[in-house]
This record gives C-alpha cells, structure tokens and sequence, in this order.
C-alpha cells in the first residue's frame, strides 16, 4: 500500500513537462506589449536596408495591422572604427537607417533619444548604456493609420513609446552651442560625430578628424575683418611668424585666404593653413571678427602613417576641404 500511495505521489511529477527557461525581462523601451498594447507578432515587410549597418536585432516585433514595428539590439555589435566609440557609431548608423540627421553623440552620455517624422512614418529610438557597460538600442517605427478613431488609439499608445524611449537621456547635461559649433555642426551633417569635452571628432571618408578651439584672441600678424583688406603682405608675414613658431613643419599649404562661398561675395576674410609635423596632420582656420572682435580659430589634426607621401597629400586636401566647409558654413550661420 505504501509502495502504491508514493507511485501515485510522483506519477504527476514524473509526466509534467520540462520548464522553460525564464525570458529575461526586457527593458522598459522594449517592452512591446506593454507598450503598444497589442500582442507581439511577426514582421511580415523585410527588414529597412539602412538599419543593415546597425546589425541583426535581437527582437523585431509588429502589431496593429502592420503599422507598428519594434527592433531591439540587445547587445550592440563593436564597432570596427579606431576612431569613434561604439555608442557614437551606433548612434549615427541608428539615425541614417531612421532617414534622420541626428546631432553629436556627447562623450558623457550614458543614453540618447531620437524622435522624428519622415514620409509619414513616426520613428523613436535611443542608445543607452546598461548596468554591465554593454550597449543597447532600441527603434520603434509606426505608420498611423487612416482610419481616425484607430489612429487616435495609436496615437495615444505611441505616446506611452516615446516616453519611455526618452527616459534614457533625462539626465544629459545641455551641450552649449557657440557659434563655431554651429557651423561645424553645418559642415559635418550626415557624418558620424562625437563631442568631448575638449574637442569635436568625427570621421569623413576614412579618415579620423579631430578639432579643437580657442577663445578668440589676436593673431601672430594683425588680420583684417573684410576681405577688401587684406593684402599678400600679411599673409607672408604671417607664414614668416608661422614657420618661426613650428620649425619642424613641412608645410603643405601656406597661410592663404579662402574664396568665399559664392564668389565675388563681399563676405569676411578666412584664412587657412595646413601642415605636417611628426606624425600628424594640422590644419588651422582664422576668422577675424568684426570691430577688432579678435580672431576665431580652430584646428584639426589628423594622425598619418610614417612615410606615406600619397596619403599625407590626400589627407593635407582632405583637412583643406573640411576647413572650407566649415568657412562657408560660418559665412551661412554669421555674416
């Protein structure tokens, strides 16, 4: 009998079905059916081309007919760029796959959101760093419906998205936008960027660019706010003056003034010079500033390998053509 009673004790135990392992809990930006209220289903439109580039999502979930779809990374891919870290990388290639220029990653962020719309469609996205230093993402993309009282029903669960997308940078501190950010933020759009804390990076091509300013002060020779001002003088005094101060530099374009945007434009004078010394690649924008304002100045550097004649020359051009960029977006932004 006893023998029986314990058979009939573990006959249960012994057909049960195995337990599944426990989902991890997803974090709250993810949480597909708490937020859109609906249960997750299927994709059935192939995945966006553009969103290749940020890797192969952990979750891609659909609901309301086709018009709301979730992709969540759990653990974003690294990075193969020497120049950029990971998050900063993502975060471009999130906003390029999202159709959205997004601003500079900043250094210090421990998370960033995006909200856009584009073509009809609402996009909401964020990066953000987990407890264990690994990085995630998140992109949420909804196409309203035409039906009114459905898109208000969408609308309203939407709205519950973008919160919680935006949760992750609550605690970012407001970059400053001085004027040179401004035109550099111009000049760079569509690259991937980064701010730090002394210096704005970012990578054009293949090569790594890094700028960094200065309060405005005076140069080594006086230099004139109007173009109609300056004079061949200067400009050789001022590479006298140059050369004194660096004489180790080869120097790949002396101190010149740069053509305006549109020529013939009576815009401010703008000089440049780009050279190498040791193993990098500098190159120096002056802006005068008007009524003895003092002279804006940036500079970007560029690392090269040794002896690399070709590369060094494409490289000095490179720099050239950033700092014209970022000339003629001065000239846009200020004058």
């Amino acid at each position: 009998m006893l023998a029986l009673a314990l058979c009939a004790t573990l006959a249960p135990q012994a057909h049960a079905a195995p337990r599944k392992p426990a989902r991890p809990a997803l974090p709250a930006a993810a949480d597909f059916e708490f937020l859109s209220g609906a249960r997750a289903g299927a994709c059935s439109a192939p995945l966006a081309a553009g969103l290749a580039a940020v890797g192969a999502p952990t979750l891609r979930q659909c609901a309301w007919s086709q018009h709301v779809e979730m992709l969540y990374w759990q653990e974003l891919p690294e990075a193969p760029s020497a120049c950029l870290p990971l998050p900063a990388v993502a975060w471009h290639r999130l906003g390029a796959g999202a159709g959205a220029v997004l601003p500079p990653w900043g250094e210090a962020w421990t998370g960033q959101s995006m909200l856009v719309q584009a073509d009809g469609v609402h996009q909401a996205g964020s990066v953000w760093r987990r407890p264990d230093g690994r990085w995630s993402a998140v992109l949420w993309r909804w196409r309203p419906s035409d039906r009114l009282p459905t898109r208000n029903w969408q609308a309203g669960h939407w709205g519950k998205v973008a919160q919680a997308v935006r949760a992750v940078d609550a605690g970012n501190p407001a970059q400053p936008r001085p004027p040179l950010m401004t035109a550099w933020l111009d000049a760079t759009n569509g690259k991937p960027r980064m701010l730090g804390a002394d210096s704005w990076r970012w990578s054009s091509g293949a090569a790594c660019l890094d700028l960094r300013t200065a309060k405005p002060g005076q140069a080594l020779v006086p230099l004139p706010f109007s173009r109609d001002d300056a004079r061949l003088e200067q400009r050789s005094a001022m590479q006298v003056q140059l050369a004194r101060r660096y004489p180790a530099a080869q120097w790949l374009r002396p101190f010149t003034l740069i053509e305006p945007a549109i020529s013939g434009d009576r815009t401010g004078a703008k000089f440049i010079a780009v050279w190498k010394e040791g193993a990098a690649l500098h190159g120096q924008l002056w802006i005068p500033l008007r009524d003895d304002g003092g002279i804006v100045r940036a500079r970007i550097s560029s690392d090269v390998a040794a002896g690399a004649g070709e590369a060094v020359r494409q490289r000095a051009a490179l720099i050239e053509r950033e700092l014209t960029a970022l000339a003629h977006a001065w000239e846009a932004r200020h004058e």
